[in-house]
């Protein structure tokens, strides 16, 4: 039997999208014979995105290690800005667009002395409590995952110490990650976050990735190791799409799901939705997940939209909704970065058999995947008069489902898993 050691920041309490994909790979590795190990951060130190304890029952059976955090900054600037160290911050919350003098000084020391994130004050202690636990149970791999690239550099020490195999997972680009770009780092800063993400490259027995594009860019960072960098997609749980139950509102409902910030196309959907309603399409607006104020103050300012906010959801009961919707909405960063995205909640929108609209690059990576579904399409940006008549086209269908069991059985966690151990087995 197979030891591994999963090193990540992101898990339950956790909820969002950071936590899933390895989540589920421990779950289905463990079914598959591997004997599997978690370590990640005290849940009393971290700082989440948000929390979502339904996801527990899938670490049951998988022994789980915790290393504290004595000073944590992220949590630091939530209480300076919310006035609640349990209420928490998105990543790049530091890079926020509209600063306040206070946020260009937190962005400013975040970029320059937390290198290569603010989360890297607990690699000490997690460095300490993996020797420690590796010491007991002598694991045959580790495997960590960023973003918090930081996490990587307790890899590195782990692979320094005792030459062990070690695979690196990025979820998302190290020094490219959207949000980098609204940090201003200083040259000592920029070099010492380069040489780290090449020291992890480059030691790194395994990298793994989510998509083509981001392979790519991984590759040409070390051309003479290429071959050892591979991609998985973010798969979708079926049995979550299987628990849900119909209940379609009998209004036509809009929803986007998850995290949506003013970094992402918001203002032609705002302009689209005043036409219609000036149009007297009668649309149920339905938001779920963290949702930036000024969005929901534009969305407010719409006659007639009816607008549904319901927040920060369980894993369940945001695939609830997705089953139940009659347009799901994606937005992607407006930054030429966001070309290497495929989120976890792309797959679950297909998987939900609705009808999709994206926003974005038509040349990334997810613009590319979704051309195979006949149910999801995608725009450009500001594409206005598109996105009206798509909503209109649904809007007089009879909202019917998208079933392609065929297309969608390599993107199962169960598939994707299989992917992954393939890639265990080669090490």
């Amino acid at each position: 039997m197979k030891k591994i050691l999963v090193i990540s920041y992101y898990w339950p309490p956790s909820g969002g999208s950071g936590v899933q994909r390895w989540l589920y790979f421990c779950h289905f590795l463990k079914a598959a014979g591997f004997e599997v190990d978690v370590l990640t951060i005290d849940p009393e130190s971290a700082a989440y995105p948000s929390i979502d304890d339904s996801l527990a029952e899938l670490s049951e059976g998988i022994n789980v290690h915790y290393a504290s955090s004595a000073f944590n900054p992220v949590k630091i600037y939530a209480k300076f800005k919310k006035g609640n160290l349990k209420k928490q911050v998105p990543a790049g919350s530091f890079g926020s667009k509209k600063k306040t003098f206070f946020d260009q000084i937190a962005g400013f020391i975040r970029a320059n002395f937390f290198v290569p994130d603010a989360r890297v004050t607990w690699n000490k202690n997690a460095i300490a409590k993996a020797i420690e636990i590796h010491e007991s149970n002598q694991f045959d791999l580790v495997i960590t995952t960023g973003p918090p690239h930081s996490t990587h550099l307790i890899g590195l020490a782990l692979k320094k110490k005792y030459g062990l195999k070690w695979l690196a997972d990025f979820r998302d680009p190290w020094q490219e990650l959207y949000y980098n770009s609204l940090f201003e780092k200083l040259p000592f800063a920029k070099k010492l976050d380069a040489k780290l993400e090449n020291e992890v490259l480059t030691h790194a027995d395994q990298i793994t990735t989510v998509g083509p594009s981001l392979k790519k860019l991984l590759q040409s960072k070390i051309s003479e190791q290429a071959q050892k960098v591979n991609f998985i997609y973010n798969g979708f749980d079926e049995k979550i799409f299987e628990n849900c139950s119909e209940n379609r509102s009998p209004i036509f409902t809009v929803a986007h799901i998850g995290t949506w910030s003013t970094q992402q196309a918001y203002k032609e959907i705002v302009a689209a939705l005043t036409a219609l309603c000036n149009e007297a399409y009668q649309i149920r607006f339905l938001l779920v997940g963290k949702v930036a104020p000024f969005i929901v103050q534009e969305l407010k300012s719409i006659p007639h939209l009816i607008l549904e906010e319901k927040g920060i959801v369980s894993h369940q009961a945001a695939a609830n909704e997705m089953y139940n919707a009659d347009i799901l909405l994606n937005c992607y960063p407006i930054l030429t970065q966001a070309e290497y995205m495929i989120s976890g909640k792309l797959m679950e929108y297909l998987a939900s058999g609705n009808y999709s609209i994206t926003i974005g690059d038509l040349k990334s990576d997810g613009a590319q995947l979704l051309k195979q579904f006949p149910s999801a399409e995608i725009l450009a940006n500001n594409e206005v008069e598109q996105l009206i008549q798509l909503i209109k086209n649904r809007y007089a269908s009879n909202r019917e489902r998208f079933v392609y069991p065929e297309l969608l059985k390599k993107y199962t966690r169960q598939a994707t898993t299989d992917e992954l151990i393939e890639l265990l087995n080669k090490l």
